[in-house]
């Protein structure tokens, strides 16, 4: 499932946001200029600092993306194993 469509992403996608900065530009061979970018995430933990146009990022932050929804996900199976093996606290 891409990260988009899981719920357990849904706070995550809040924290990780694709955070463009540009850095100078590129000309085509029909003379058309094209801005450059550093990319990096607002969450601190992905940088790409290559000079990239602004979709050649996205695949980047894709794959960060892809790692974060892993991560997410081993820690929501590693709590859910820690609360099975809690004894029930009920009196």
């Amino acid at each position: 499932m891409h990260y988009t469509e899981d719920p357990l992403m849904e706070g995550p996608r809040r924290k990780h946001r694709l955070v463009l900065e540009a850095v100078g530009t590129t000309t085509s061979l029909f003379g058309a200029e094209k801005k450059l970018y550093a990319a990096g995430c607002e969450a601190g933990d992905w940088m790409d600092p290559r000079q990239y146009t602004g979709a050649a990022h996205h695949e980047g932050f894709d794959q960060h993306m892809a790692e974060v929804q892993q991560k997410v996900h081993r820690e929501t199976e590693a709590a859910a194993a820690e609360q099975d093996d809690r004894p029930d606290q009920e009196a």
